[in-house]
């Protein structure tokens, strides 16, 4: 994405968040981190980065919604897709048009937003108030954040080794439930016992 955006500049970004958005398999949100970089480095600049990066995420947010308007009939009727299209309505009621605002930072649901919100027919200024918010948030990241990139890349490898342990800690443990509850319990009530003893 680096290499587009160098070689092509501006309408690369606005063109991959658009297809991002919609659903092909490009990560909308490190292009914008990345945008954000380059424009630290000074390979780009920021207020045409800002303006193509909330453009691109508020048309490809549209065009995804008009795809789901347009098959929402037909999917709904699906088994396969009613379930999924019921459950994000009791999103959208539960939490109304800030799941529109929210969605964007969470990867993966960032691409479902306007469509599923076109099956439903639903569509509000939150949508675009979270492309902006969503926009402008992963541009600054890359900026602020890409002068601590040798900190930020150090701190990722820790945090993965860290998460690592805890994940096999964890499945060790699930494993000794599952296997042996009583040695579990008994082992827990010694440790217990040993810590009020000391």
């Amino acid at each position: 994405m680096a290499l587009w955006i160098g070689q092509y500049g501006y309408p690369a970004i606005f063109f991959l968040l658009i297809a991002g958005i919609v659903g092909f398999p490009i990560p909308d949100q490190l292009l914008l981190i990345i945008s954000g970089y380059l424009v630290l480095t000074n390979s780009l600049s920021l207020t045409p980065t800002l303006l193509v990066a909330v453009l691109g995420s508020i048309c490809g947010i549209t065009l995804s919604y008009l795809l789901g308007r347009g098959s929402g009939s037909y999917l709904a009727k699906r088994r396969f897709a009613a379930h999924r299209l019921q459950n994000a309505r009791n999103c959208f009621e539960r939490f109304g048009g800030w799941t529109l605002v929210f969605g964007y930072f969470v990867p993966g649901i960032r691409n479902l937003m306007g469509f599923t919100s076109g099956m439903m027919g639903f569509f509000a200024p939150y949508a675009y108030s979270g492309a902006i918010i969503s926009s402008l948030t992963c541009v600054g990241m890359g900026y602020f954040l890409g002068s601590q990139a040798s900190w930020v890349l150090g701190s990722i490898g820790r945090l993965g080794l860290f998460a690592i342990i805890v994940a096999v800690i964890f499945f060790i443990r699930r494993t000794i439930r599952k296997g042996n509850p009583e040695a579990v319990n008994t082992t827990a009530a010694a440790t217990a016992t040993n810590a009020i003893l000391e």
